[in-house]
C-alpha cells in the first residue's frame, strides 16, 4: 500500500523547464555551465528513404534543427559560450549567468535545461589473474553458449553488420578483435582528435566488451561482423560533449578531425557499458530518438548498483533503449541473477506529457558474471571481468546476429523477437540473503521490487528473461515464439579462480595493472572550490591530451590506483566531497537546500557545493525516532529512497544494510537518505 501511495504521487509531479541543479549551481556562484536541449526535429515529415539515404535525411535534419533563428540570434545561444551537438539537439554551455539562462529559458523551442554531465563506467569486477592461450575457437565461453549463439553460426555469425562501441577505446592489434576492426572512419577520438590515430584503450573495459561482441576465439557472440570504437570515457569516465561526440560518430562517421560524414558508415547496433546510479535526466532522449530514426539499436548496461530495487543506472533506465541486467554468479550459474545487477523500478520524464512515469528494468538479461574475453595489455591475453557491462556486450551481438538475419530489422522488431522468446522457466528466484563468497552475508533479498511480482513477466529483476539468440534463430529463420525446452545450460570453457569481492552493496574494483597506451588528462576547471585531489596517478606513454573545459562540477576522483604506464595524471579539481557509509559521528550537510539522491555504498558521487558551512555536531537522530525535516549528514550517505511520506524512512533503514539514521527532505517529492 505504501508502495502504491508513493508511486500515485509520483506520477503527478511535472518537470520544471530548469532543474534544481542549475538553480542550485547559481546560488553558490555567479555563472555554471548547463545543457540545453531542444525538440528534436519531425522525422516524420522525411520523405520516405532507406539504409544509408534515410541515416543522410535523419543527419541533415538534426543539423538543419539546430541553426539559429533569427528570435534566438539575440541568446547567449548564438556565441563562443555555447557549442551546438546536432545528435542531441543540444547545446553545451559554460559560464552563463542567471539572466543569460533566463533568457535561454523564455525560447519556445527550449524543452529543458540541466547541469553538465560526467559520467563513468560501469565498474567490473576483475578476476585475480589474466588468462594466456586459454582460448579454443571450437570451445565458446559459457556465456556465448549459455544464450545459444553457437548453435546458429551456421547460418549467420553477423557478416555484414557494423557494431559501435562507446567505451575506453580498443586494443585494435588484439589476436581476437584484429581482423574485423573496419579501418576506414572506425576510430574517432574526442579527446584527443588528429593526435592518436589509431585505436587505444585507457582502461581494458572497451577491449573487453568488444571481445564479446564480436571476438574470435570462442569470446564473441557475432565473431563475423566488424566493429568501430569512439573513446567515450578517457579512464574511467566521459564527459557529456566527449558522448555526444561518439553519438553523432556513430551515426555518421568521419574522419579523425571530424570532417566528412559519411553516414552509409554508421553502426547497426550500439553497446554502452557506461552511465551512473544518479537520477533520470533527459539529456539522452534525442540521441535515442536520433539512432533510431538512423536504423541504430541502442544497448546499455543496466548498472552494478544491485542487489537493492531501484539501483537502475542513468541512462541505462530510459525507456527507448535496452537495458541488459547480469546473469551469473561466482560458479558462473547461467540461471541465477548476479548479486551486483541492478533492479528497477525507474522513473523517467514521460516526453508526451511532461510527467513522471515509472518503467520496470532491465529490459532483457545475459551472462554478466566472470566472462573471458580480450586484455588489452597482451596481444594474445585473455581476462575475466564481472558486471552488466559485461552482460550488455552479449546482448549486442546478438542483435548483430539478427540484423545479419535480416538487415532492415526497427528496433520495434528487435525488442520483440529478444522479449517474447527469452528464456524465463530456468531463472531462479530472489533468495531471501546474499552472501559473500566465503559465506557471510551480504545483503538481504529484495524481491517483488516496485510492487511488480517476481513471477510475472517482465519484472524488475530479470526484465523479460534471459535472452536466447539460439530460439530466435533456431532454424536459420527469425521465430518470436519460445521453443518448448530452454537452451541446454552451459559448462564454462576456461575458470580462473576469482577473487573475494570486498564486503560492499556494489562490486570493488581490484587494482590490477593497466599497461594500454592512453593520453594523459589535463584536469579541468570547476567553479567550486577545490579540495586536496586524490591521487590517481596514471602513467602511460602517450601523446598530450587537451581537453575540452566545461564549468560544470566533475565528480571526484577516486584514490584507486592504477598502474598504467603513463604519464602522471593531474586529477581534476572538485568542490565536492564523496560519501561514504555512516559512521557513529555524522556531520551535517547544509539545510538551505535538498541534497540529490546519492548512490550506493561502495561508490561515490558528487553533492553540489552550496554556501552554507555547517557547525560539525556529533549528534544524530536516534534510529526510527523523532524526524529531522530537511537536513542530511554530509558524506555518509549509503542510499537513498523516494517516500512523500518521512514515516515510510524507518522502514527503509530497517531494511538497509549499514543504515544508523535516516533522514527526510522534500527532494524530488520527498526523499529519505539512509
Amino acid at each position: 500500500m505504501k508502495i502504491a501511495v508513493v508511486l500515485a504521487a509520483a506520477s503527478t509531479a511535472v518537470y520544471a523547464k530548469v532543474t534544481v541543479g542549475v538553480l542550485r549551481a547559481l546560488e553558490a556562484g555567479s555563472t555554471t555551465g548547463v545543457t540545453v536541449v531542444l525538440s528534436p526535429p519531425d522525422f516524420n515529415a522525411l520523405p520516405e528513404s532507406a539504409g544509408s539515404d534515410r541515416r543522410e535525411a535523419v543527419n541533415a535534419a538534426l543539423v538543419a534543427n539546430l541553426k539559429i533563428s533569427n528570435t534566438e540570434s539575440t541568446s547567449v545561444l548564438d556565441s563562443d559560450k555555447c557549442k551546438a551537438h546536432p545528435i542531441a539537439s543540444t547545446f553545451l554551455c559554460d559560464g552563463l549567468t542567471a539572466a543569460e539562462i533566463a533568457a535561454i529559458k523564455a525560447l519556445d523551442r527550449v524543452k529543458s535545461i540541466d547541469t553538465r554531465k560526467t559520467f563513468k563506467l560501469n565498474k567490473p569486477i576483475k578476476a585475480d589473474a589474466a588468462v594466456d592461450g586459454a582460448v579454443n575457437s571450437t570451445v565458446p565461453q559459457w556465456g556465448v553458449e549459455t544464450i545459444g549463439a553457437p548453435s546458429i553460426w551456421k547460418y549467420f555469425t553477423g557478416k555484414g553488420v557494423v557494431v559501435g562501441s562507446i567505451d575506453t577505446g580498443a586494443e585494435y592489434r588484439h589476436e581476437a578483435i584484429k581482423d574485423n576492426w573496419r579501418k576506414n572512419k572506425g576510430w574517432f577520438n574526442p579527446y584527443n582528435g588528429t593526435a592518436v590515430e589509431l585505436p587505444i584503450d585507457s582502461d581494458q573495459h572497451g577491449t573487453h566488451t568488444i571481445g564479446t561482441m564480436v571476438g574470435g576465439n570462442g569470446i564473441g557472440v557475432a565473431p563475423g561482423a566488424q566493429w568501430i570504437s569512439c573513446l567515450g570515457l578517457y579512464g574511467e569516465e566521459g564527459t557529456d560533449e566527449a558522448l555526444l561526440q561518439c553519438a553523432q560518430f556513430m551515426l555518421c562517421p568521419t574522419r579523425l578531425d571530424g570532417t566528412h560524414p559519411e553516414c552509409k558508415l554508421g553502426a547497426d547496433v550500439v553497446n554502452n557499458s557506461w552511465g551512473d546510479d544518479g537520477k533520470y535526466s533527459p539529456w539522452f532522449e534525442n540521441v535515442l530518438t536520433a539512432w533510431r530514426q538512423g536504423g541504430i539499436t541502442p544497448v546499455f548496461a543496466n548498472g552494478n548498483a544491485g542487489p537493492a530495487c531501484g539501483t537502475t543506472g542513468n541512462p541505462g533506465g530510459y525507456e527507448r533503449l535496452i537495458s541488459v541486467g547480469a546473469i551469473g554468479s561466482f560458479t558462473n550459474d547461467p540461471t541465477q541473477l548476479a548479486y551486483f545487477s541492478s533492479k528497477g523500478p525507474y522513473d523517467v520524464r514521460d516526453l508526451a506529457t511532461n510527467k513522471t512515469k515509472t518503467l520496470i528494468k532491465p529490459d532483457i538479461s545475459a551472462p554478466g558474471f566472470f566472462t573471458l574475453s580480450a586484455d588489452s595489455t597482451k596481444l594474445n591475453g585473455y581476462m575475466q571481468m564481472a558486471g552488466t557491462s559485461m552482460a550488455s556486450p552479449h546482448v549486442a551481438g546478438v542483435v548483430a546476429l539478427l540484423k545479419s538475419a535480416q538487415p532492415d530489422l526497427t528496433y520495434e522488431e528487435i525488442y520483440a523477437y529478444l522479449t517474447k522468446t527469452a528464456d524465463r522457466e530456468v531463472l531462479q528466484a530472489e533468495p531471501e540473503k546474499w552472501f559473500f563468497r566465503n559465506g557471510t552475508v551480504r545483503a538481504p533479498g529484495a524481491p517483488n521490487c516496485g510492487g511488480v511480482s517476481d513471477k510475472a513477466w517482465p519484472n524488475n529483476r530479470y526484465g523479460h528473461g534471459r535472452v536466447n539468440v539460439g530460439t530466435i534463430l533456431r532454424d536459420g529463420k527469425l521465430n518470436d515464439t519460445p521453443t518448448n525446452k530452454p537452451t541446454p545450460v552451459a559448462t564454462p570453457a576456461v575458470t580462473t579462480e576469482a577473487p573475494k569481492p570486498t564486503p560492499a552493496p556494489t562490486p570493488a574494483v581490484t587494482g590490477e595493472p593497466t599497461t594500454t597506451p592512453c593520453p594523459p588528462l589535463t584536469p579541468k576547471p570547476t567553479s567550486g572550490p577545490t579540495p586536496a585531489p586524490t591521487g590517481e596517478p596514471t602513467t602511460t606513454p602517450c601523446p598530450p591530451l587537451t581537453p575540452k573545459p566545461t564549468a560544470g562540477p566533475t565528480p571526484a576522483p577516486t584514490g584507486e590506483p592504477t598502474t598504467t604506464p603513463c604519464p602522471p595524471l593531474t586529477p581534476k579539481p572538485t568542490g565536492e566531497p564523496t560519501t561514504t557509509p555512516c559512521p557513529t559521528s555524522l556531520t551535517p550537510k547544509p539545510t538551505s537546500a535538498p541534497t540529490p539522491a546519492p548512490t550506493p555504498a561502495g561508490t561515490t558521487t558528487t553533492v553540489k557545493p552550496t554556501t552554507t558551512t555547517p557547525k560539525p555536531t556529533t549528534t544524530k537522530p536516534s534510529k526510527c525516532g523523532k524526524v529531522v525535516d530537511g537536513i542530511d549528514y554530509f558524506g555518509h550517505d549509503i542510499t537513498s529512497t523516494k517516500r512523500a511520506n518521512y514515516n515510510d524512512c524507518c522502514e527503509d533503514c530497517d531494511k538497509t544494510p549499514g543504515c544508523v539514521v535516516y533522514v527526510w527532505t522534500p527532494w524530488e517529492d520527498g526523499t529519505c537518505f539512509l
